[in-house]
């Protein structure tokens, strides 16, 4: 059989290659984002136990978002400003640190920036609702 003989009816005939990589690019970074939010993830016995020896609280979250729902005693610093400011609220790398956002991507990856920067004591409590169940506080 010739190339111009070919069945076009193929499954990779019927479905063009630019979605293959659009469905492969979303794929990836769902899983990518899945990753993050499970990153150095606390249970939450750890973080109670963690909050009862005085560990600090980091919403990672946007000013904006920390403005419109916040948790009691948390200290807000925005994922982009966390390199640049951390030191001012954490001076010793040695501090517990608990971080979370609204879903928990963005504290896994604020995590990951910490402990490369060499804080040791640093863990994702993950979603706004998993960090309020945790602190025992209501978002206002």
């Amino acid at each position: 059989m010739t190339a111009s003989r070919l069945p076009s009816h193929r499954f990779g005939a019927m479905v063009p290659v630019m979605t293959w990589m659009t469905i492969l690019a979303v794929a990836g970074v769902l899983g990518a984002f899945v990753f993050l939010k499970q990153l150095n993830s606390v249970t939450e016995e750890a973080a109670r136990d963690h909050l009862r020896k005085g560990a600090k609280v980091i919403d990672v979250r946007t000013t904006q978002e920390y403005g419109e729902r916040r948790l009691p005693k948390t200290i807000n610093i925005p994922l982009d400003e966390l390199k640049q400011r951390i030191a001012s609220e954490a001076p010793d790398k040695e501090t517990v640190l608990l971080l979370h956002c609204q879903a928990g991507g963005r504290s896994g990856a604020g995590t990951q920036m910490l402990k490369g920067m060499g804080y040791k004591n640093v863990f994702n409590l993950g979603s706004f609702e998993r960090a309020e169940k945790i602190l025992g506080g209501s978002g206002k």
